[in-house]
């Protein structure tokens, strides 16, 4: 356990045109490096843009995990010495199409991955969704991950929590309007507190044919508070300094989850 500083890249990924993505996030990676960063975060999908009504431009783009994005990544998170969250469109097999993220360390390894499992809308009729809530080891405590959609169901950060995470990454590609910003906000800030743990979300700018995201990338911390957050419409890095230390501390206090009574739980998962 120890402190660090985490970066999220929030900005705009043209539609279908992964070379340009993967420049730009290779950029803005060197940038965030050079700003302190210790762990980077890209947001959902960057490497294909997003945009759900339109698949065959995501699903033309998407590409394996040993292909060009993650080899860049993996490369130069070796050559900054940093720890990088690469969420992808990616190329499974038989041509399946998965939404994941892949966590890689310091010296370009890949730590795992983690496959969106509540898929919204048409991105149920277009990709695999994941079954698993994998928690994982790093120099820095041990992270866990939700992607965009995940984070409105109370139960996958929990299910992290108990499984030990001090920090939930939350890539996303949100759409925009009150309803939603609020709905991103609300939900950031609730999944933190509830099970006192770190959550950064890295969120999307820029227009939709139907609406913008919202952007308001942000950190918020084991108790609820907001550390850090992004515009709704600019193109930015935050950086936060983090002690996952912290995380223990709150418990030591906040006695809530092991409190938690799951034998008379049972209801939910009936229903």
């Amino acid at each position: 356990m120890c402190k660090f500083k985490i970066a999220l890249i929030q900005d705009e990924w043209d539609l279908g045109n992964r070379a340009a993505n993967v420049k730009k996030a290779e950029e803005k990676i060197r940038e965030a490096h050079n700003g302190g960063a210790d762990f980077i975060c890209l947001p959902e999908g960057f490497n294909t843009g997003y945009y759900c009504f339109d698949y065959p431009a995501m699903m033309e783009a998407a590409e394996a995990l040993d292909a060009e994005t993650v080899t860049v990544m993996k490369n130069l998170a070796e050559e900054l010495s940093v720890h990088i969250l690469v969420p992808i469109i990616m190329l499974a097999e038989n041509g399946i199409v998965e939404n994941t993220a892949i966590l890689i360390d310091d010296e370009g390894k890949m730590i795992g991955r983690y496959s969106k499992t509540h898929l919204v809308g048409q991105e149920q009729f277009h990709l695999r969704s994941g079954n698993d809530f994998p928690v994982f080891d790093t120099k820095f405590g041990r992270v866990g991950i939700v992607i965009c959609y995940d984070i409105c169901f109370p139960e996958t950060a929990r299910l992290l929590a108990l499984e030990g995470a001090d920090l939930i990454l939350c890539p996303s590609a949100w759409r925009g309007g009150s309803y939603f910003e609020n709905w991103l906000n609300q939900a950031t800030e609730a999944r933190a507190l509830d099970n006192n743990v770190f959550v950064a979300h890295v969120n999307y700018i820029g227009e939709l044919p139907d609406s913008p995201f919202c952007g308001r990338s942000q950190v918020v911390s084991p108790i609820g508070e907001v550390l850090c957050r992004a515009s709704a419409d600019e193109a930015e890095i935050i950086y936060q300094d983090i002690d996952m230390n912290f995380v223990y501390e709150v418990r030591k206090d906040n006695t809530v989850l092991s409190d938690r009574r799951p034998e008379i739980y049972s209801g939910i998962w009936k229903k």
